[in-house]
């Protein structure tokens, strides 16, 4: 008896060591970038299973472990630890060069991620300046300064904001063309509206928020007080984005396109890309 409790306190231990593994694949150099979460770093076993794994003929270009001992929701925890390859992963998205850190968030599905950018892209008009809010790594900022457009990146994930402005250095963009602002939209916003009191042109706006949807602030800001002309909704879920427009419509803007993109073929996961119009 006491031998069978004793493999099922391994198998449980072993268990509660490793909570998941991220592999990200570049799309365009065939990288790979292997992240072990894992809810202790001190465990001999964790080295002993690196060794082997780095030492396989499927090796990752990278290797990271990142330690998440809580038991939150959270996909990963604050420490990363690069264990062999480079920092980041490097992937073409839309002319402009990514470099994507283990645990920050980037379009999973590359080649959707493209038709995302091209729709943007074609909503926004291409001469005037563009306020990107969540805007993450810089999905829709890059390429709209290649473009040759002045785009300000709002973005409150400080690891997404480094992964960016990397992103812009190695894209070869001006700092000037495309501003990274690590700062929650829901403080950004009150003081943009504020400043356009001063003179300041009114931009077009993107927003691409997580599932929760735009804060009632975010909208009230951008619709009723920034007033853009022209302005993108990017959503993940169709509910909070029926929600938003809700709101945005009775802000006095018209809906001129809805494209959804199936990000995730033979799942419930759809990406919406909406062209509003101040009426």
């Amino acid at each position: 008896m006491r031998a069978c409790a004793g493999r099922g306190t391994r198998t449980s231990s072993v268990k509660t060591l490793q909570r998941r593994a991220s592999i990200r694949v570049s799309s365009s150099t065939h990288e790979t970038m292997a992240t072990l979460v894992v809810t202790d770093n001190s465990d001999q076993r964790l080295r002993s299973a690196t060794r082997q794994a780095l030492s396989a003929p499927w090796a990752p270009s990278s290797f990271h472990v990142n330690v998440h001992p809580r038991g939150d929701a959270y996909i990963f925890g604050r420490e990363t630890r690069r264990i062999t390859g480079t920092e980041r992963l490097r992937d073409e998205v839309s002319g402009a060069t990514f470099l994507m850190s283990p645990t920050a968030f980037f379009q999973t599905n590359v080649r959707a991620a493209e038709i995302l950018v091209r729709l943007v892209l074609d909503a926004v008009p291409a001469d005037v300046s563009v306020l990107d809010l969540y805007a993450g790594a810089g999905l829709f900022a890059l390429p709209l300064a290649k473009r040759g457009q002045r785009v300000t990146a709002v973005e409150a994930n400080r690891a997404a904001v480094e992964d960016g402005e990397a992103s812009r250095r190695v894209s070869r963009i001006p700092p000037e063309d495309c501003r990274f602002v690590a700062k929650p939209v829901s403080t950004f916003t009150p003081a943009f509206a504020d400043g356009l009191r001063r003179g300041r042109l009114v931009p077009a706006v993107i927003l691409d928020p997580p599932r929760e949807g735009c804060e009632a602030v975010v909208l009230d800001d951008v619709f009723g007080r920034i007033r853009p002309a022209d302005a993108v909704y990017v959503s993940c879920n169709p509910e909070t984005l029926a929600r938003d427009l809700q709101m945005i419509v009775r802000h006095g803007y018209a809906i001129q396109s809805m494209q959804p993109v199936d990000m995730f073929p033979h799942t419930p996961h759809i990406e919406t890309v909406v062209a509003v119009r101040r009426t």
